[in-house]
């Protein structure tokens, strides 16, 4: 038996939780949370479940895999907690991984020197709609991707999901990203984060080029692809609890169409945890692969709040 801990038992914490719930191997689930309405909250959608810690030092010494679900802001400190006073094998971090583009390069030497595997739970390429779409895709084809954003899921939210999407999808590296924000700064649902609207023009190495909006419309997603032979659309479907993504293909001579099941964080974080104790492999990107997407967008985000307030920001507050 393995231990496998959750920091954090908000929204996403809950749907971790209930994932581990359905593991097949044989673990042993710890859950840190210092705010005993979550924990209530948690009890009530998973009543058998009742292993909570308030703090780090709790859990217990040998941790095999461990995910940190807290807010950006306080994530660094918790890692340098957990790696001081816990063995660690594997780590996934939610995003936004921080908000100080320095972290990352102090946290992956201190990762890299105790031989923890990290992972960033940037979930979309592991989604079947998006598995499918890579493989209808010539990949030695320059390609055009434009991906709207709901409401729901601007770009402070959305952003580093849908750039991770793109590298995964033309199997490149992302080398620049444009920022074209709104300077009406809103709020964001997440407590002393904010939100933008706006665009974004990302561009890899080999080309490849990609255009985010954010639109109007609610809870649904779309990406659409532009090569010489296809045109692929597709959306991530309404929000239900069978819901489904849809992709047309477009050609020269034909035009097809696939629905292709969508998977939610409840049902998809047990692939992962089986998928490191039986293979030490998982279908996420590494911190370190996606730390340097992470630090170019948050440098265009810093900026733009530094235009806005007059005054330099360093501490992107999103997460």
């Amino acid at each position: 038996m393995v231990n496998v801990c959750v920091i954090g038992c908000g929204g996403v914490g809950k749907r971790h939780l209930e994932a581990l719930t359905k593991v097949k191997s044989d673990i042993n689930i710890e859950v840190v949370e210092p705010n005993i309405e979550r924990v209530n909250e948690a009890k009530e959608l998973i009543p058998e479940f009742n292993n909570y810690f308030f703090g780090v030092n709790d859990l217990s010494d040998d941790i095999y895999i461990c995910i940190v679900s807290t807010p950006s802001n306080v994530r660094k400190s918790i890692i340098l907690n957990l790696i001081k006073n816990k063995k660690i094998k594997h780590l996934i971090l939610e995003k936004v991984v921080f908000q100080n583009v320095d972290d990352f390069k102090e946290v992956i030497e201190l990762l890299d020197k105790n031989n923890i595997k990290c992972w960033v739970n940037c979930h979309l390429r592991a989604q079947p709609i998006y598995k499918k779409i890579k493989s209808l895709l010539d990949s030695d084809e320059k390609t055009i991707f434009t991906y709207d954003c709901s409401t729901d899921f601007k770009l402070a939210s959305s952003s580093i999901h849908i750039l991770d999407l793109f590298s995964y999808l033309c199997d490149d590296e992302i080398v620049e990203i444009n920022s074209f924000l709104s300077n009406d700064i809103t709020k964001s649902k997440h407590k002393d984060c904010i939100e933008f609207d706006g665009n974004l023009v990302v561009k890899s190495k080999k080309g490849h080029k990609l255009y985010v909006h954010t639109s109007d419309r609610e809870f649904v997603e779309s990406l659409n692809i532009y090569q010489n032979t296809k045109i692929i659309l597709s959306s991530e479907g309404e929000f239900s609890d069978e819901r489904f993504g849809k992709i047309k293909i477009i050609s020269d001579d034909s035009i097809s169409e696939l629905d292709v099941p969508y998977i939610w964080q409840s049902s998809m974080t047990n692939t992962y945890i089986e998928n490191l104790i039986d293979n030490q492999k998982c279908d996420l990107p590494t911190l370190s692969e996606l730390s340097k997407t992470h630090i170019l967008m948050l440098n265009n985000f810093n900026n733009h709040l530094s235009d806005v307030y007059g005054e330099e920001v360093i501490n992107c507050p999103i997460t």
